[in-house]
């Protein structure tokens, strides 16, 4: 299933276990009740843009920096605790708890400290009906850029970031990404290089004065899902582009 600039996934909701979106609940109710501002990231806001559900039993919300106190106390009052002694991270951008089965993660500045989340970045959201409720999901270009830092060992995001761009390269603010990276606009010309390769029945799909900012010259594209397919498995992954690609994982 495809997912482009218009159409929005909500059905990611109902696949959150009873157990699970109850905890959740308290803390999007407890938000709305104080007038938190928020927006959803994480596994909620690519399932809804690409329409595709990874379980990650994570909840991620970015915030205003002036309201991650009011966000702890509301995890607390929830039952969750922080989960620092037993997992330590890096509080000085995020805070995580857990009650045993599902994490809450407030963000509120980009790990590599790059950006502060500000009333610009959550003003660029879409409204979602999830199970009732009326809640504000990050649009890909805030979802993207801090996702192009994270490329280390432990962990990499670029599978993220293709995904998007496969699902919503025709609907994506270009501009205003490309006015978010500034001087690291490099990461995305590296991102789109393994897009192109990745996919080449889809680099029309981006505007061709994207690449020609970026100094690259994408070849002709071409319909060929099996060369998609086949590279695909060369990533060692089978997270790629929904149920037309379901590609077996290489041992």
């Amino acid at each position: 299933m495809g997912v482009n600039g218009t159409n929005r996934w909500t059905g990611w909701g109902e696949l959150i276990l009873p157990e699970h979106w109850s905890v959740y609940r308290r803390i999007l109710d407890g938000a709305a009740a104080e007038g938190i501002r928020f927006a959803l990231a994480g596994a909620f806001a690519t399932a809804t843009h690409t329409g595709r559900w990874r379980g990650t039993n994570d909840m991620d919300m970015y915030i205003l920096p002036r309201d991650r106190e009011r966000v702890i106390r509301l995890t607390q009052e929830a039952g969750l605790e922080d989960i620092y002694d037993q997992y330590p991270y890096d509080r000085s951008w995020t805070f995580r708890a857990t009650d045993g089965e599902v994490i809450v993660e407030a963000i509120w500045e980009m790990r590599n400290h790059r950006a502060v989340i500000d009333e610009k970045w959550l003003a660029r959201v879409v409204q979602v009906d999830v199970r009732g409720l009326i809640l504000p999901v990050a649009l890909p270009e805030e979802i993207i850029w801090p996702k192009l830092y994270v490329l280390f060992r432990e962990r990499c995001d670029w599978p993220d970031i293709l995904n998007l761009i496969y699902f919503c390269g025709e609907g994506l603010d270009w501009e205003h990404l490309l006015s978010l990276l500034g001087d690291d606009t490099p990461l995305l010309g590296g991102v789109l290089c393994v897009f192109e390769w990745l996919c080449p029945d889809r680099v029309d799909t981006i505007p061709a004065a994207v690449w020609e900012r970026l100094g690259i010259r994408p070849a002709a594209a071409h319909s060929s899902p099996e060369l998609t397919q086949f590279r695909a498995t060369l990533l060692k992954t089978s997270e790629w582009f929904g149920p037309e690609y379901n590609l077996p994982t290489i041992p």
